[in-house]
């Protein structure tokens, strides 16, 4: 590593502290609109979810809207959790991580807070893949206490069962997933048949961007053992009523980007209720406060 190098490295960690310091002190944004489950007396379960995060060192909105997203998200009365559905940080650098799992552990905008790993977590298909990949389960023991021995894994939350799929390279344009794994998410979903549970899977990429075999396969596992909903984002698509869609059958999520400043507001994303006998979920831009208009669905 050359000196630029060094000093670069430097700078951009020290900007990263100074910044996350200033959106985290005290006088932060409290002044976050809270919100509550439809009909929080039968409720079961709640946990939002947002995407494409994107924290980059040189992008500082990125920044201050990801603070913004998780105050608005940690307002929420009944949320349990929130996923964060991969591309959480650019180029996989330590400032960026620094900041993205720093401004998680330090606002607490969910008791359980679940991240997946996208190709920009990885390098996006430059780097070396392996080791960011190993970076990045030690950055979610070490900050979150989410210890885990791969990038895929699942938790059991108000008995609804959260699985978190991971692609197993470091393609930019589609997921691969080893016999090992499907294997491994067979079972989970076994047991999760059995203790008739909930099932929601979460992944970076659409069904449809299954590399390595048909992704009727994936589609068919998840039908099989009713699954509920599966989320992604990855396509920066603005949240819309053609977001929530069927692929293969399984009725499935695309969500945006939600530190996007270009092409639509930044801040949107979802939040899902679980009832005995419904699953509600609900747009919601997260920065200003509101339930988004028309994005209603119930399953």
């Amino acid at each position: 590593m050359d000196f630029s190098t060094v000093i670069t490295f430097i700078k951009d960690v020290l900007l990263t502290f100074l910044t996350l310091a200033t959106m985290l002190s005290p006088a932060g944004d409290t002044d976050a609109v809270a919100y509550e489950a439809e009909r929080p007396d039968d409720l079961i379960s709640s946990f939002a979810v947002v995407s494409d995060i994107h924290v980059e060192t040189n992008n500082p909105q990125s920044y201050e809207n990801l603070s913004d997203v998780l105050f608005g998200i940690k307002a929420g009365k009944d949320i349990d959790a929130a996923i964060y559905t991969g591309d959480n940080v650019m180029n996989g650098q330590v400032a960026e991580d620094f900041f993205f799992y720093s401004a998680l552990r330090l606002m607490k905008p969910a008791k359980h807070n679940l991240v997946v790993v996208g190709n920009h977590d990885v390098g996006n298909g430059e780097g070396d893949y392996a080791q960011l990949r190993q970076k990045f389960i030690a950055n979610n023991a070490l900050y979150l206490g989410n210890f885990m021995k791969t990038d895929y894994y699942y938790r059991v939350i108000n008995g609804c069962y959260m699985i978190v799929l991971s692609s197993e390279d470091d393609s930019a344009s589609g997921f691969n997933m080893t016999e090992e794994q499907f294997t491994w998410l067979e079972g989970v979903l076994k047991k999760a048949q059995q203790e008739e549970a909930r099932v929601f899977v979460f992944n970076h990429f659409p069904i449809r961007y299954l590399r390595d075999f048909a992704p009727e396969r994936l589609a068919d596992l998840l039908k099989e053992y009713n699954c509920e909903l599966f989320i992604h984002g990855h396509i920066h698509d603005q949240l819309g009523a053609d977001n929530f869609y069927s692929s293969y059958g399984v009725d499935c999520i695309n969500l945006p980007r939600v530190t996007e400043t270009t092409d639509y507001e930044a801040g949107d994303g979802i939040v899902v209720e679980v009832y005995e006998d419904e699953i509600v979920v609900r747009g919601r831009d997260f920065i200003e406060g509101e339930w988004i208009d028309g994005l209603r669905f119930s399953y």
